[in-house]
Order: C-alpha cells, then sequence, then structure tokens
C-alpha cells in the first residue's frame, strides 16, 4: 500500500524501461570511467596502442562498473525511495529480475574482455582486478555498502584500482608480487593516494546526504553511528590532508593554468568544508578528479 502511494505521489524521471536500464547503468559515470582509463593510458609514454588494445583497455572496468550500478539500485530500493524517489527506477518502471539478469550478464562480460585483455598483454593483472572488483561490487551493494566504514573504502580502492588496471602492460611481472607492489607503489603511490583519498572522503560526505534513508533502511553508516558532526571532522581532517598534497604538487610541478585551476579547485573544496556544505563538497571532489585527469593528459604532451 505505502510503495503504490509513494508511486502516485513521485513522477519517475521515464516511464520506458528501455531508458530505465539505460539510466540504472549510469552512462555518464560510464563514459567518466572510459575517458580516465584512456587518459591514463596516454599519460605513460604520451601515446596510445593500437585501437583493439585500448578497446580492450576500457571496456572491461565499463562492463564492471555497469552491473555494479545496477546490483547497487537493486539492493537500494528502499532507500533511494526515500533520497532519490523519482531516480528510484528499479522495481517500478525496471523489473528487478531484470536488473539482476542485466548485473550478472555485464558482470561475466566484464570478466571475460578482461581475460582477453590478460592474454593479449601476457599479464594476470587485468583479469585478477576484475575478477576482485566483482566479487567486491557485489558484496557491496548486498552487505557491505551500510557499514561503518568499510563500504568506503571499497569504494575508494575500487575506483584507485583503475590506475594498476590502466597501466597493466607496464607492469612487469616476472619478479616476486611483494617487490612487483613496491615497484608501483613508489612509482604511482602519490596518483593512488590522491585518488583514494578524494573518493574516500567524497564517499563520507555522501553518507550526510543520505543519512536519512540509511537510517531508515538500517545502514550503520559512520554518521549514523558516529553523529554527522563526527563526520564532519573527519572530513575536515583529510581535507587538510588534501590540502597539504596540492602545496606540495604545487612546490615540485611548473607552474601553469592547470595547476592554478587545481588548486582553485582545492581551495573551493576546503571553502565548503568549512561551510558544512556536503552537496556542493560532493561535486567539487568529483570535479578535483577530473581536474586531475587533465593534468595528467597535459603532463604527457
Amino acid at each position: 500500500m505505502g510503495d503504490s502511494q509513494g508511486q502516485g505521489a513521485v513522477k519517475q524521471v521515464t516511464s520506458s524501461p528501455i531508458s530505465a536500464w539505460f539510466r540504472v547503468m549510469r552512462p555518464g559515470n560510464l563514459a567518466i570511467i572510459a575517458a580516465a582509463i584512456a587518459i591514463l593510458r596516454y599519460s605513460y609514454d604520451g601515446a596510445w596502442g593500437s585501437l583493439f588494445l585500448e578497446v580492450l583497455f576500457i571496456l572491461p572496468l565499463v562492463l564492471l562498473a555497469a552491473g555494479g550500478n545496477i546490483i547497487n539500485d537493486y539492493f537500494d530500493i528502499k532507500e533511494d525511495r526515500i533520497n532519490k524517489p523519482e531516480r528510484a527506477l528499479v522495481g517500478r518502471v525496471l523489473k528487478r529480475r531484470i536488473a539482476l539478469v542485466s548485473h550478472w550478464a555485464l558482470t561475466a562480460a566484464g570478466l571475460v574482455t578482461a581475460g582477453v585483455l590478460s592474454v593479449t598483454i601476457g599479464n594476470y593483472i587485468p583479469l585478477m582486478i576484475a575478477f576482485t572488483i566483482s566479487i567486491v561490487l557485489f558484496f557491496y551493494s548486498a552487505k557491505l555498502k551500510g557499514r561503518v566504514l568499510i563500504g568506503n573504502f571499497i569504494v575508494a580502492a575500487s575506483i584507485a584500482s583503475v590506475i594498476p588496471f590502466a597501466y597493466a602492460d607496464d607492469i612487469d611481472t616476472s619478479m616476486s608480487l611483494m617487490m612487483n607492489l613496491t615497484l608501483f607503489v613508489w612509482e604511482f603511490g602519490i596518483l593512488l593516494g590522491l585518488t583514494f583519498l578524494i573518493v574516500f572522503t567524497r564517499e563520507l560526505v555522501k553518507d550526510i546526504e543520505d543519512i536519512e534513508g540509511d537510517r531508515i533502511a538500517g545502514h550503520l553508516t559512520f554518521p549514523i553511528v558516529y553523529s554527522t558532526k563526527s563526520s564532519w571532522r573527519v572530513i575536515k581532517t583529510l581535507i587538510a590532508i588534501l590540502l597539504a598534497s596540492t602545496i606540495w604538487i604545487t612546490v615540485n610541478s611548473e607552474k601553469d593554468l592547470l595547476i592554478g585551476l587545481f588548486i582553485a579547485v582545492t581551495l573551493g573544496i576546503a571553502y565548503f568544508t568549512w561551510q558544512k556544505k556536503a552537496t556542493q563538497l560532493s561535486a567539487w571532489l568529483k570535479l578535483l578528479l577530473a581536474v586531475g585527469l587533465l593534468l595528467l593528459a597535459y603532463s604527457a604532451t
């Protein structure tokens, strides 16, 4: 009864099942992932490989992310109808059965393409990362999303894993695993760390934004367990680390327009953190990731 009332009170963004299917995959976010991989690939050598190879690098994570987005909405029906009722399409416009089958089909396609990529470059890293992400994303949506900091960590780590995935064919796997990890962190540690920091902070901010729906759904996110006041303390600490990192990058980089833009966005982030504006802060943290990608692309030219 409650659900039918909700359907009558809220107008969905689309009434077409096909349109809803595409929307729950979040094509905008998938385009960002594809662009990020392409830029990361270009930034290492200042050139791309063959079209076939570059498509193979892009497809696995895009397919896995699409499947992950669908299964996330599948398990988030209750809270989505509170936090974003007009966009809660699974179970209303898109049948739950279709959403579940789509998740498994896209995930399988992502794993197969990752396997083809691993065979093509003679390197196990793409398949290993893709397999790990597929497992983690499912359990994140089903069980771990509403656990204190665990869900935040999983999302940040999954997005940061795009970096070793994109550089997989430049990683020497003939040495021991520990030696491989050490060399990779030595070369790409700053990029990995900043990506993880920005995404982890943004996930904490989103927990504040979604607190009402998460509480009703029974989630135990950080602001629910420890209060929004404690969340803002943690966020301010993380933003202070981000500011310090920005200063370090500025000192050790050529002074140009993109560095200035990176600084400006970081200062904007600091302002919205100080003002405790969660929605704006979330958007600006996402913007900072985009500016960082532009910096990588520019540095390779």
